[in-house]
């Protein structure tokens, strides 16, 4: 017998923008949204739950986050992982092809790392595929990976992982080719090699220099917008549809944008950490805000939301790249490893922020639902709420808190950017295909209904 649940008496998010509705959801799927005063007699017996009072949201799909899993356990795994995602509203993850070990080059690696994850998620999840200076010559094994993974994802600069090495300026573009003939987005971390290298090696021979200030400066914003440029021109020459992610600059958001005005398929990801944070919180703080590109300064913070505020950006991802924390405990900048842990504050790190803004969270919300899902491809079953399609659903109230202290992280090591911040508002309960798997009393469900897309 099919399984009827209501989620009732919440301000529900919708195409037509908020509007007070009931959910039907029979069996994972929604059924119906009906109009509150026209809503039938409903049984007793039938389940409910009460969102009187709450946001009703569509879950939050991450398209960008490292879980490490096989590999690298101690660092994340699927496991811990996606039991942070739920906690912070997000029901579908893009596992990165990179941080695992081995990383997912070929298919013996794929078919192992699925196998493995089958029974470990919380939340539903899709698989990367890594293109390599290593593996682009065997061009009959992409062309069966590519049946068996989200996209492609390419690194222009040393990914800081030994197999899985960048791809030159020619490499990048038998890249392109092979990705536009699977029919795959190819995302790229665009920063340009040779700047970086060049400039790395200079300011690490400048021992009189503040060696935080020195690392932000190896990595400037021409490096990026370099590399995005010369990506752009190669995506227009070979029909190639791209994506770019963790952008940190407005200025290389409104290169992309030309490039979209111009017929290139392409689309631009930012990360919430350079919505929030900036070079300031970096030197003061120093690895734990370690990232590429690094934090930028604060007038590309506000660039970059004037951007978001202006449609300009597509989806954010949080880049959850977490590491051990001795890895970012080390006498040098240089060697700490570069990467933020925040996937469970993602969702409430941005609208707390756009709300402070007073940007409408009907701009931002989209970001991380029906934008990633329509450019994926996987708008028939995710990102909105509508009938027909799975019942991912967040209720978020504005009149509680939430602080991050450390006692409530999930992801494996416990330390973050994010640690003792307050949010001005809180993520009551998740459900993934009409299943609550968080509730903020109850927590994150021990069974695990995650599965594979």
């Amino acid at each position: 017998m099919p399984t009827e649940l209501w989620v009732k008496n919440g301000l529900v998010f919708t195409d037509e923008g908020f509007q007070e509705v009931n959910i039907k959801i029979i069996d994972e799927r929604i059924d119906s949204l009906v109009k509150i005063q026209a809503e039938p007699l409903i049984e007793k017996t039938e389940a409910i739950i009460d969102a009187s009072g709450c946001l009703v949201v569509p879950g939050f799909i991450d398209a960008h986050v490292h879980f490490n899993d096989p590999g690298r356990t101690e660092w994340e795994g699927m496991e811990t992982g996606s039991k942070a995602a739920a906690i912070g509203g997000t029901t579908t993850i893009f596992d990165m092809p990179l941080n695992c070990s081995p990383s997912i080059t070929n298919m013996k690696h794929l078919t192992r790392k699925k196998g493995y994850l089958s029974v470990l998620s919380s939340i539903d999840y899709a698989l990367w595929g890594g293109m390599t200076a290593d593996n682009l010559q065997n061009r009959s094994e992409l062309a069966q990976m590519s049946e068996g993974i989200i996209a492609w994802k390419a690194f222009m600069s040393a990914s800081g992982i030994e197999d899985f090495p960048c791809v030159s300026p020619n490499e990048l573009k038998q890249a392109m080719q092979a990705a536009k003939e699977h029919d795959k987005i190819l995302a790229l971390h665009a920063e340009w090699e040779e700047e970086i290298s060049r400039l790395t090696a200079y300011y690490k021979n400048r021992p009189r220099m503040n060696e935080r200030k020195a690392f932000l400066a190896s990595r400037p914003v021409s490096a990026e917008e370099k590399a995005v440029r010369y990506a752009l021109e190669l995506a227009a020459k070979y029909g190639t549809a791209l994506h770019f992610v963790h952008i940190s600059s407005a200025k290389v958001v409104e290169l992309i944008e030309q490039a979209k005005k111009s017929g290139v398929d392409v689309t631009v990801e930012t990360c919430p950490h350079y919505l929030i944070f900036d070079e300031e919180d970096f030197n003061k703080n120093g690895a734990i805000y370690k990232c590429a590109p690094p934090l930028r300064p604060r007038d590309e913070v506000e660039g970059l939301w004037d951007c978001l505020a202006n449609g300009l950006i597509d989806t954010i991802g949080s880049d959850h790249s977490p590491c051990l924390y001795s890895m970012k405990s080390t006498d040098s900048i240089w060697d700490a490893w570069g990467g933020i842990q925040g996937v469970q504050f993602t969702w409430l790190a941005v609208m707390d922020e756009a709300l402070e803004r007073k940007i409408p969270l009907k701009y931002i919300l989209p970001l991380g639902s029906s934008n990633v899902a329509q450019r994926f491809g996987i708008a028939g079953r995710k990102g909105r709420i509508q009938p027909g399609l799975d019942a991912d659903l967040v209720l978020i109230r504005l009149d509680e808190t939430t602080v991050a202290d450390q006692k409530s992280f999930a992801f494996r090591n416990r330390y973050s950017p994010y640690e003792d911040r307050e949010f001005f508002l809180k993520i009551k309960k998740t459900l993934l295909r009409g299943k609550v798997i968080y509730d903020d009393q109850a927590g994150v469900t021990k069974e695990k209904f995650g599965q594979s897309l």
